[in-house]
């Protein structure tokens, strides 16, 4: 089996879990490249590409096929369809999207710019899976197995190698490199990714969200929104780990301190089984989890294997006054 298939398999089943918003995390994190639900001209067709983005026609000895496809918010269900509500949940704008035809015995690469929200969100896109090494593409970029993916301004990109040999994973950085060349740069990582305090932290595991059901893609919370996320909220997520113990911490920024302390009482509510304060509390089979609001912010423990650790990390990211 290819491991291209894999990498597509792969995102068909995080696709899914994400919509069906499972009750356990996965065991693994998977990948957030677009997988498609069909071969180009199968789906529906897609308007002509947008004159500010323009991809390159040939790049490490892959020529373009054609010319660029572009999927709305729409449209994109039909090119990746089951993985969709992922770019959403990042304020997905538009796909922009080039198919590469390789030398003789190599198979097609296929690059993929998404246009997000902003470039929070198109780090946080990039965030969504951390697996791989640096590409040196982008702001960050990662590498592995023929798939290249990194951020830049408002974007989100996908180079995929549909055959994974030496000579594509070559490839694959070179029009990697040729796509970022023809985007705007800038952006930088959300302040409050910054917030996270660096002491335990994995550093990989790091996400920046603003939906519940990413949250729950990568630590599973609760069936409702019980942090209130919106698309006007920013949060960030890390995994801790001291020894043999783990602990998530959570930071969520609201518009108002209001909206924060009514967020910290629903999450009270629905996780801590209405405990007040925010001294850790034992959740059954999940560990021991804590919340704290100060002004407009939300910092919550969730699933410390001890309540040492939640205290710590509470006071950590969030001292008491």
């Amino acid at each position: 089996m290819r491991r291209g298939f894999v990498c597509v398999l792969a995102l068909l089943i995080v696709g899914l879990a994400l919509t069906a918003c499972s009750r356990q995390p996965p065991a693994q994190e998977q990948p957030a490249a677009a997988a498609r639900s069909s071969p180009p001209g199968a789906a529906a067709a897609p308007a002509p590409a947008a004159p500010d983005i323009r991809l390159p026609d040939a790049a490490g000895g892959w020529t373009a096929s054609g010319p660029s496809s572009v999927y709305d918010t729409e449209t994109i269900y039909s090119y990746i369809d089951g993985h969709a509500e992922v770019y959403r949940a990042y304020g997905f704008k538009r796909c922009v999207s080039r198919r590469f035809a390789g030398p003789a015995g190599e198979a097609d690469l296929v690059a993929d710019v998404f246009e997000l929200a902003s470039p929070e969100d198109a780090f946080g896109m990039f965030t969504h899976d951390r697996d791989g090494d640096p590409g040196g593409v982008g702001n960050d970029s990662l590498v592995r197995h023929g798939w290249l993916s990194f951020w830049t301004g408002p974007y989100f990109v996908s180079v995929v190698a549909e055959g994974d040999t030496e000579r594509s994973r070559r490839a694959v950085l070179e029009v990697g490199r040729a796509v970022a060349s023809a985007l705007p740069s800038g952006g930088a990582p959300p302040a409050i990714v910054g917030d996270l305090p660096p002491r335990d932290l994995d550093r990989r595991s790091v996400r920046f969200l603003r939906h519940p059901q990413i949250l729950n893609t990568h630590v599973f919370v609760a069936d409702e929104n019980v942090f209130a996320l919106t698309p006007d909220t920013a949060a960030a997520l890390g995994t801790y780990r001291r020894g043999a113990d783990r602990a998530y911490l959570l930071l969520v920024d609201y518009p108002d301190a209001a909206r924060a302390q009514a967020a910290a009482d629903r999450a009270r509510k629905g996780l801590l089984n209405g405990a007040p304060g925010d001294e850790p509390v034992k959740v059954k089979d999940g560990g021991f989890s804590a919340v704290r609001v100060t002004g407009p912010r939300v910092t919550a423990v969730l699933a410390a294997t001890k309540a040492g650790l939640a205290r710590d990390l509470l006071n950590l990211a969030s001292p008491s006054r």
